[in-house]
């Protein structure tokens, strides 16, 4: 029996604060690559901390309760399978909603549900972005300047900031960081998406590579 609306409500208040020990918990899994010196970055990242946890307060997940059921009684399944049918059918929605859902997953002990969870997101920062291609630079991707109705995903930093500190046995996690940071035009992590270059995975570099072209491309 799916649980009552009031029983879902609790327990996604739960998820957000979750969500937020999520990637504290992915911080210290990566104590190594934390000490790396990032000297030449420039950004604050407990302003970026505080901008995400804001960002992920503000969305009303809950409504998704009540408009996709069946995805969010597979997310609350304890089934691997469902959980990732879950964040598909979500995913497909497009609605920036779904975020606080998704990175309750991205700590998840199977390995195709993180990357389902990610790749969601990643998948939205792009659909969403791409709204705003300059189709008349076809050769290349060109994203115009946001405007007031646009959808801002860019308080997601801090939340790919610690995807692109993950170890690199992580490449899909990794890949999906580099892409959303050259879609937001985050140019305050380029030193990171550097970083990138060495790394031993194919995917990784490619996905740096086309991160690091997307940073160049755009209006000034």
């Amino acid at each position: 029996m799916f649980k009552p609306l009031c029983v879902i409500k609790n327990r996604i208040m739960i998820y957000k604060f979750i969500g937020i020990l999520t990637i504290n918990l992915l911080i210290n899994y990566n104590a190594v690559a934390q000490e790396q010196k990032f000297l030449e970055s420039k950004y604050d990242e407990a302003a970026l901390k505080i901008t995400y946890i804001n960002f992920i307060d503000s969305l009303d997940a809950v409504i998704l309760v009540n408009n996709y059921p069946k995805a969010i009684k597979n997310l609350l399944s304890a089934n691997y399978e469902n959980q990732k049918l879950g964040i598909r059918r979500l995913k497909a929605t497009q609605e920036i909603e779904i975020i606080p859902w998704l990175i309750l997953f991205l700590d998840s002990k199977d390995r195709y549900v993180r990357i389902e969870a990610l790749m969601a997101i990643s998948n939205l920062v792009v659909y969403h972005t791409l709204k705003r291609r300059d189709m008349n630079i076809p050769e290349r991707v060109v994203i115009k300047p946001m405007t007031l109705n646009d959808t801002d995903l860019r308080p997601l930093a801090w939340l790919i900031l610690q995807m692109l500190r993950l170890p690199d046995s992580n490449p899909n996690l990794i890949s999906y960081a580099a892409t959303m940071t050259g879609y937001l035009k985050l140019q305050i992590f380029e030193l990171e998406i550097k970083m990138l270059l060495d790394s031993k995975h194919p995917a990784v570099v490619n996905s740096a590579k086309y991160a690091i072209e997307l940073l160049k491309n755009g209006h000034q």
